[in-house]
């Protein structure tokens, strides 16, 4: 296990934030395919994946979260890496929201 952070870091979205990276940044090892981007779509609703598809595929590889689907589908588990590498504070945080980094960026 390797620490991103000291426990020190006051802000938890800000902890939270580079920690999510790091953990998506992991994706930049991976060959995404198309099969994973439909294998992903099937499992979206239908007006996002119109969405989805209406971007693209070079578009839709930098979504979070097509990113965590291959990362998962891969063994990559988010919520263990997170668990490792936040704080408690931080990690209960995340949890509490659903697991959406989106939800907790500062305003």
């Amino acid at each position: 296990m390797f620490r991103i952070l000291s426990h020190t870091m006051p802000d938890l979205h800000a902890e939270i934030a580079l920690v999510t990276t790091a953990y998506y940044a992991q994706a930049n090892s991976l060959t995404l395919t198309a099969t994973d981007l439909y294998d992903w779509l099937a499992t979206l609703p239908a007006a996002r994946r119109e969405r989805v598809l209406h971007t693209g595929f070079a578009t839709s590889q930098a979504e979070p979260d097509f990113l965590r689907y291959c990362l998962e589908l891969r063994g990559y588990s988010m919520r263990n890496f997170l668990a490792e590498e936040l704080s408690v504070a931080a990690y209960a945080l995340w949890a509490a929201h659903g697991e959406l980094a989106s939800d907790l960026e500062p305003q």
